[in-house]
């Protein structure tokens, strides 16, 4: 039986699982963000409070792409988790850098490029006793 045309797509992208982790991070990223905007909006939250609930949206979208991305291969599901946590820290440097020009190259902003990748690690050890078989 022929493979309807976004399941072809779906098995390209799968096909690179660090892209794969890395766009199911943002999509978590954005939903939770949008959470904490509706949290935000219609609650009584504090900027301390925003700031610890962003925090956690991004380690919780970290670990749940480095999961998604270890599943797509059968061995070194550490490398390709840290792999995807830096590739979204380096994203949200970049989006810091060029949009909101908040981040800075320190030692606060390193930790927090080298958390994501930790994370990251530790979510593909996680994802890689998970894997998917295909057969």
């Amino acid at each position: 039986m022929p493979q309807a045309d976004g399941s072809r797509r779906l098995d390209v992208l799968r096909a690179i699982p660090v892209l794969y982790g890395c766009l199911w991070s943002l999509f978590i990223a954005f939903s939770g963000t949008v959470v904490i905007f509706l949290f935000a909006q219609y609650g009584d939250w504090g900027a301390n409070s925003l700031t610890t609930a962003a925090y956690v949206v991004h380690c919780a979208a970290v670990f749940f792409g480095a999961i998604a991305a270890a599943r797509q291969v059968d061995s070194r599901g550490w490398f390709h988790g840290g792999s995807t946590g830096l590739l979204y820290a380096l994203i949200m440097v970049a989006i810091g850098l060029f949009v909101y020009n908040t981040f800075t190259m320190d030692g606060s902003g390193l930790f927090r490029v080298l958390l994501m990748a930790v994370i990251g690690a530790f979510g593909g050890m996680i994802g890689s006793a998970f894997s998917r078989t295909d057969g």
